[in-house]
């Protein structure tokens, strides 16, 4: 024999099995592991879209509910010296806590083409599938009772924060040094109005207590004193012709 010694049989069968490839159960262990990584990655992949996802809209109720207590809190602070006040509990089929504002220029008065001295109403109104959501109503002060009633029935209003179970306004009583749940016409200016609400998932209710500016009125000084500082001093009368 030329070229050496023959190979072996056992040599030829390991030879044609090197040259077969992977076996069917070699392919399915292999798949098996691709399985189970992409179902892990795709585990962990989901948890952490989900996370962020409850974490934006975390921050975007929060970012939604400082914007609301700042607008709140700006609003009362600057309340003009004209601004009339009343607030409550509006029985119109629903229990509404709203709040009135009269002869406020400048009050929520965006996108309205300038101040507006008539009505605001700042209400928790109604929302589809329950709870409540504070919103805004400007109204013209030459409206009479019932197309005030027909207006606040019918009109847009401007959703300023959703999501509420409930609300609950209430008015400092200088007078009788406690808190009360309405505030009437006829009674001033509160010194503090509170807001309380519970937003939807929650349980503890949320607090907040804003100051308004007291209205000084001018008094007149009585006959023979002085006016006071930055009172002008009353007209002098005409004496009678002889």
């Amino acid at each position: 024999m030329e070229g050496g010694i023959p190979p072996l049989p056992t040599m030829r069968k390991r030879a044609r099995h090197a040259q077969r490839g992977f076996t069917m159960i070699e392919m399915t262990v292999v798949l098996v592991i691709f399985v189970l990584l992409a179902g892990g990655i795709y585990t962990v992949v989901n948890a952490a879209i989900g996370a962020s996802a409850v974490l934006s809209g975390e921050n975007l109720r929060s970012q939604r509910l400082n914007a609301f207590v700042g607008l709140l809190r700006r609003t009362f602070h600057n309340l003009p010296s004209t601004a009339q006040i009343t607030g409550g509990v509006r029985a119109d089929g629903d229990a509404i806590p709203e709040i009135v504002l009269r002869d406020a220029p400048g009050v929520f008065a965006w996108g309205t083409g300038g101040p507006s001295s008539g009505t605001v109403l700042l209400s928790a109104v109604p929302r589809l599938g329950g709870g409540v959501q504070f919103s805004v109503l400007s109204l013209p002060s030459s409206l009479g009772e019932q197309e005030r009633r027909d207006a606040v029935r019918d009109a847009k209003w401007l959703r300023l924060l959703p999501d509420l179970r409930e609300a609950r306004w209430r008015f400092y009583d200088e007078g009788q040094q406690d808190w009360r749940e309405d505030w009437p016409e006829g009674m001033g200016r509160p010194p503090l109005v509170e807001l309380s609400f519970t937003a939807l998932g929650e349980e503890i209710p949320r607090t907040y207590v804003f100051w308004l500016p007291p209205v000084k009125e001018q008094q007149l000084a009585p006959p023979g004193e002085a006016p006071s500082e930055g009172q002008p001093p009353p007209p002098e009368e005409n004496p009678e012709s002889p």
